[in-house]
Protein backbone atom coordinates (compact mmCIF):
# COMPACT_ATOMS: atom_id res chain seq x y z
CA UNK A 1 0.00 0.00 0.00
CA UNK A 2 1.82 3.51 -1.00
CA UNK A 3 1.49 6.78 1.31
CA UNK A 4 -0.91 9.04 0.57
CA UNK A 5 -0.17 12.76 0.43
CA UNK A 6 -2.38 14.92 3.07
CA UNK A 7 -5.15 16.76 0.91
CA UNK A 8 -4.49 20.25 1.27
CA UNK A 9 -6.58 23.26 0.18
CA UNK A 10 -5.30 25.94 -1.76
CA UNK A 11 -6.24 29.64 -0.77
CA UNK A 12 -8.73 30.91 -3.24
CA UNK A 13 -7.45 33.67 -5.44
CA UNK A 14 -11.04 35.18 -5.58
CA UNK A 15 -14.78 35.24 -4.19
CA UNK A 16 -17.72 34.94 -6.61
CA UNK A 17 -20.74 35.72 -4.90
CA UNK A 18 -24.67 35.31 -6.82
CA UNK A 19 -25.17 31.76 -6.35
CA UNK A 20 -28.01 30.90 -3.42
CA UNK A 21 -27.29 27.41 -3.28
CA UNK A 22 -24.03 24.76 -3.93
CA UNK A 23 -22.47 25.29 -7.65
CA UNK A 24 -22.51 21.70 -9.21
CA UNK A 25 -20.38 22.51 -12.40
CA UNK A 26 -17.89 24.83 -13.44
CA UNK A 27 -16.07 25.43 -16.81
CA UNK A 28 -13.36 27.56 -18.36
CA UNK A 29 -13.93 29.59 -21.59
CA UNK A 30 -11.60 28.22 -24.36
CA UNK A 31 -9.51 31.36 -24.10
CA UNK A 32 -9.54 31.24 -20.21
CA UNK A 33 -11.14 34.56 -19.72
CA UNK A 34 -14.28 33.94 -18.38
CA UNK A 35 -15.89 31.04 -16.29
CA UNK A 36 -19.40 29.65 -16.19
CA UNK A 37 -21.24 28.19 -12.99
CA UNK A 38 -24.29 26.49 -13.02
CA UNK A 39 -26.20 25.78 -9.48
CA UNK A 40 -28.78 23.87 -7.69
CA UNK A 41 -30.55 27.15 -7.65
CA UNK A 42 -31.38 26.48 -10.97
CA UNK A 43 -29.30 29.54 -12.74
CA UNK A 44 -26.31 30.02 -14.74
CA UNK A 45 -23.81 32.75 -14.38
CA UNK A 46 -21.07 33.85 -16.62
CA UNK A 47 -17.83 35.31 -15.07
CA UNK A 48 -15.50 37.52 -16.42
CA UNK A 49 -12.10 36.28 -15.06
CA UNK A 50 -9.49 39.32 -13.81
CA UNK A 51 -6.03 39.02 -16.39
CA UNK A 52 -4.03 37.94 -13.52
CA UNK A 53 -6.40 34.77 -12.99
CA UNK A 54 -4.75 32.51 -15.52
CA UNK A 55 -4.29 28.38 -15.27
CA UNK A 56 -1.45 26.69 -14.09
CA UNK A 57 -0.69 23.10 -15.21
CA UNK A 58 -1.37 21.96 -11.73
CA UNK A 59 -4.40 23.22 -11.26
CA UNK A 60 -5.32 22.17 -15.11
CA UNK A 61 -4.05 18.90 -14.11
CA UNK A 62 -6.29 18.71 -10.53
CA UNK A 63 -9.54 19.71 -13.03
CA UNK A 64 -8.88 17.30 -16.18
CA UNK A 65 -7.22 14.39 -14.36
CA UNK A 66 -4.83 13.69 -17.45
CA UNK A 67 -1.89 15.32 -19.76
CA UNK A 68 -3.12 17.90 -22.16
CA UNK A 69 -2.24 17.52 -25.48
CA UNK A 70 0.71 19.56 -27.41
CA UNK A 71 -2.92 21.52 -29.09
CA UNK A 72 -4.80 22.05 -25.74
CA UNK A 73 -1.43 22.59 -23.78
CA UNK A 74 -0.87 25.79 -26.54
CA UNK A 75 -4.36 26.84 -26.37
CA UNK A 76 -4.47 26.99 -22.31
CA UNK A 77 -0.91 28.00 -21.87
CA UNK A 78 0.66 30.30 -24.74
CA UNK A 79 4.11 30.79 -24.68
CA UNK A 80 5.00 28.20 -21.86
CA UNK A 81 7.06 24.98 -22.99
CA UNK A 82 5.11 21.78 -23.25
CA UNK A 83 5.73 19.19 -20.84
CA UNK A 84 3.20 16.38 -19.15
CA UNK A 85 0.65 18.47 -17.65
CA UNK A 86 0.17 15.65 -14.14
CA UNK A 87 4.18 16.02 -13.62
CA UNK A 88 3.39 13.25 -10.95
CA UNK A 89 2.53 10.56 -13.20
Amino acid sequence: MRGVEPYSIPKPLATLTGHTKPVQAVVFSPDGTQLATGSWDNTARLWDLPRWVSPTPEMICKAVNRDLSKQEWDQYLPGQSYRPTCSSR
